[in-house]
């Protein structure tokens, strides 16, 4: 686990296990606009295809955009492929 830079923006967590990466960012919510693209761009600008997750406490904003993953954060900790 690490912090990922991309440019001169950031990742808050680069998660890898053997080959399989995952890049995690954590906001407390998404609902104001400016959040939501300042979150989203570092890992729109990623160019592969691992697993790209923002986590917040936001109910509101949860989906798939892009292949981003939007997710509650309570909901992420209680899945169970998580433990």
């Amino acid at each position: 686990m690490y912090i990922g830079k991309l440019g001169n923006t950031e990742i808050d967590f680069v998660a890898q296990k053997q080959d399989i990466i995952t890049y995690i960012q954590v906001a407390v919510n998404m609902t104001a606009e400016e959040t939501f693209n300042r979150e989203m761009r570092p890992l729109q600008n990623i160019q592969d295809n691992y697993e790209k997750i923002v986590l917040t406490l936001d109910r509101f904003t949860p989906g798939n955009y892009n292949g981003i993953k939007v997710v509650n954060v309570i909901d992420w900790l209680l899945e169970e492929s998580n433990t």
